[in-house]
């Protein structure tokens, strides 16, 4: 059952008579006391901006020196969607044997791509 007040979208659930959510409270839903995203957005687009001039003077220089810390986040974010795999397909109610299987072949795989990157930035 939903109410309209003026100014205020209220919307009540079923759970209890004292539980409602005011959606113009925060503007977009968010919850009270948790900073929003654009502060951020807004910092890493002015970084973005204050930072394209100087890759265009060396961009060779910038690219090299950037590529291996762009390959470490990658082959570690690759190793977080491994690890969190067997506890998705478990959830998914999904046979554990080939899941972990999977996972432990793909963490070779990823840790090798790490090992190389690091072996490679230390040269």
């Amino acid at each position: 059952m939903g109410l309209h007040r003026p100014g205020r979208d209220v919307v009540r659930r079923p759970a209890g008579p004292g539980r409602a959510d005011c959606a113009d409270q925060r503007g977009r839903g968010q919850p009270r006391g948790r900073p929003g995203l654009r502060p951020v957005i807004i910092a890493l687009g002015a970084a973005l901006v204050l930072s394209a001039p100087v890759t265009l003077i060396n961009p060779a220089r910038i690219y090299s020196f950037l590529i291996r810390p762009s390959l470490i986040a990658l082959w570690l974010s690759q190793l977080i969607v491994f690890a969190v795999y067997p506890r998705f397909a478990a959830r998914q109610q999904d046979r554990r044997l080939p899941a972990w299987a999977l996972t432990v072949v793909a963490s070779a795989f990823a840790l090798y791509g790490l090992w190389v990157t690091i072996q490679h930035s230390a040269t």
